[in-house]
């Protein structure tokens, strides 16, 4: 009986351990805190549309990383479309080579957090396998298909800046839930909504608000975001407007590697236009209390635009 006991006692106890020890399989997991910066600044690239495997990627790739070297970039923001023209099958698809390792984490300066939305084209094939390759690459970030991560540059109670990664291919209850409750207790500095469609768009391939995102974001977001940063439209584009009486600032950097869109000829005159561009290149933020800096990079090295936004 004492033998029996102890192995009804050692039986409990494995259990125990692998319910303390299993993975989060949240949809909507805890912010992401990167111990790795320091300082009261921080720098990271952004760009979308880029998983082609050709030239052009490999064009913007090697500009990001020269811009890594030199400035030194403490993470990057994909935004979607990783994988042209279905996705990936799975974590052992060979376009992680060739469309992302080869391209990116082969150079020093990019072995840094790769934080990652989905596009419509990782929609359409698996984009679960996006989010488990989080537990294969020590680079990749995406913990779920809706995720948030902050740095706390400036005081362990004060981050310098949170970016919410949305799935913009669904944004269910969930995730419109979890986003509110994410949103209003942030103490972040500054605010950014990253995801694949934009809201404002001055392309010619697909109009504003595709998906049809901006009644569901407007009551959670309105007044409480500085910035949105889409891909989807292949072109570069900063815009202004007012949708449903609140204002929205849109960057569009869907120029990392796919075939370029031209910008419409007369966009929408609720669109104010402040820089379009259609040429392959990088998005670059500079980041600190004050105010965020936008460069962006075309592969030749030119800066093409710069802009700045400042914290009163």
């Amino acid at each position: 009986m004492k033998y029996f006991l102890k192995n009804i006692l050692l039986i409990f106890f494995i259990i125990w351990i692998a319910s303390c020890t299993s993975p989060n399989n949240s949809p909507t997991p805890s912010p992401l805190l990167p111990s790795s910066i320091s300082s009261s600044s921080l720098h990271f690239f952004t760009f979308g549309d880029w998983g082609t495997g050709d030239d052009h990627q490999k064009q913007v790739a090697e500009l990001t990383q020269k811009i890594c070297a030199q400035s030194r970039c403490d993470f990057g923001l994909l935004l979607g479309d990783n994988f042209y023209e279905t996705g990936v099958a799975s974590t052992d698809d060979p376009q992680w080579k060739t469309k992302y390792q080869d391209m990116y984490t082969a150079y020093p300066s990019l072995k840094i957090p790769m934080f990652v939305a989905l596009g419509n084209h990782d929609w359409a094939g698996n984009p679960q396998a996006q989010v488990d390759y989080s537990q294969k690459d020590p680079y990749w970030k995406m913990p779920a298909f809706n995720f948030s991560f902050h740095y706390p540059t400036l005081s362990k109670t004060k981050p310098l800046v949170e970016i919410f990664v949305l799935n913009s291919n669904q944004l269910d209850e969930a995730a419109q839930t979890w986003l509110k409750k994410s949103l209003n207790e942030s103490p972040a500095v500054w605010k950014l909504l990253a995801f694949h469609h934009p809201i404002l768009n001055n392309g010619v391939e697909h109009p504003s608000d595709q998906m049809n995102l901006w009644p569901k974001l407007k009551p959670i977001v309105c007044g409480k975001i500085d910035l949105i940063l889409s891909g989807h439209e292949h072109l570069f584009s900063h815009l202004q407007g007012e949708v449903e009486g609140c204002k929205v600032e849109q960057v569009i950097v869907g120029t990392g590697g796919k075939r370029l869109y031209a910008p419409l000829a007369n966009p929408p005159p609720a669109i104010q236009v402040l820089s379009t561009i259609s040429q392959f290149g990088v998005g670059f933020f500079e980041v600190s209390a004050k105010e965020i800096t936008l460069h962006f990079y075309l592969t030749t090295g030119q800066e093409a635009y710069s802009y700045t936004w400042k914290k009163s």
